[in-house]
């Protein structure tokens, strides 16, 4: 009997000790809020925001709506990849033809090691620091570690292990010099280039800014540029030594001194611009919406229109060779020929 009693003791202080490490918080791994992008055969054919040419022309990769990837090998057949989001992705950037990174509304961050074929979720966080959602716009790295991502209200991330963590940039001295001078203190951080051993945003409300990584201290971190237009630029490009910013209502501006004067180009147009893309024969093209195709000769300020029968927003662009351009936008990815009527 006392052998029984014994047991049932030990078994109830078991049961007990069991039930008391049952109740014990738990430290949770987040739990993402993503799904994964369905397969269609329309991938190619809906709103594709962001593209990037491979490095040694091993093909092309653009993103977009539902989040949908695309990639091609020759820029006339396309697949859908393997994508583990359905909201809207915005810019792309690769490394070489292999690293890549996209960044998404949710501030999503995705990432591929195969060239664009497969993308794994790094980062998201759909409301940074409890406050409004701030999607990620556009996402830069220097090298296989380092990266920086920017967005809407002022956000950037950085990380230095190649986006297996990400943290923000802070923004506290840059928030009291914009408001110093009046201006908006979180801006939408619309594009990130490099810029020698430095970042340029271009963004909302004339926002232009040189990002210093190396700064030793906040206040340094961060330069303001004399900006030539108070209304949002959509992106900068650096072809050679010309910079270029570009942006609402038809506005493009060069610089030929780093930023430090700008020339305004006349466009004619009053719809807005998304992007430049360096044609490599002495002249650039700019892509915006409405059907917007722009030719410029480096050195000029008077853009050609280019005839162009549909109303399609374009927002990004790619050059195959000579001047044949792919053209992502409101319908997709297709191939244009620039010079001749569409």
């Amino acid at each position: 009997m006392y052998m029984i009693l014994n047991f049932v003791k030990k078994s109830r202080k078991y049961i007990v000790l069991s039930l008391f490490i049952c109740t014990l918080p738990v430290a949770a791994a987040p739990i993402s809020i993503q799904k994964p992008a369905l397969m269609s055969g329309l991938s190619s054919k809906v709103l594709l925001t962001g593209s990037e040419k491979l490095s040694a022309n091993t093909g092309y990769v653009g993103v977009g709506l539902y989040g949908h990837i695309v990639y091609s090998e020759n820029g006339n057949t396309w697949s859908q990849a393997r994508s583990p989001v359905q909201i809207l992705l915005t810019n792309v950037f690769f490394l070489n033809d292999k690293l890549g990174w996209v960044t998404g509304h949710d501030a999503v961050i995705l990432h591929t090691n195969d060239g664009g074929i497969n993308w794994q979720l790094q980062y998201e966080d759909p409301i940074p620091g409890g406050d409004i959602p701030k999607p990620l716009l556009d996402v830069y790295f220097a090298d296989e570690n380092n990266g920086f991502a920017s967005g809407a209200y002022g956000l950037m991330l950085k990380t230095n292990n190649g986006g297996k963590d990400w943290s923000p940039v802070a923004t506290d001295a840059l928030y009291e010099k914009l408001m110093d001078l009046e201006m908006e203190p979180e801006p939408n951080f619309n594009s990130l280039i490099p810029f020698g051993d430095r970042l340029l945003i271009a963004g909302e409300l004339g926002t232009l800014l040189m990002f210093d990584p190396a700064a030793e201290d906040e206040d340094s971190r961060w330069t303001l540029l004399d900006s030539p237009y108070v209304g949002s630029f959509f992106g900068a490009s650096l072809v050679s030594d010309d910079l270029y910013i570009y942006g609402l209502r038809g506005n493009v501006y060069h610089s030929s001194d780093a930023g430090t004067s700008w020339n305004k180009i006349e466009t004619g147009v009053v719809t807005n611009i998304y992007d430049c893309i360096d044609m490599k024969n002495g002249s650039v093209v700019f892509l915006g919406s409405g059907g917007t195709i722009l030719t410029l000769k480096r050195g000029e300020t008077v853009t050609e229109k280019q005839s162009y029968l549909g109303f399609d927003s374009f927002m990004s662009g790619e050059l195959v060779q000579g001047n044949e351009l792919l053209v992502f936008g409101s319908s997709g990815v297709k191939k244009l020929t620039i010079g001749t009527s569409q």
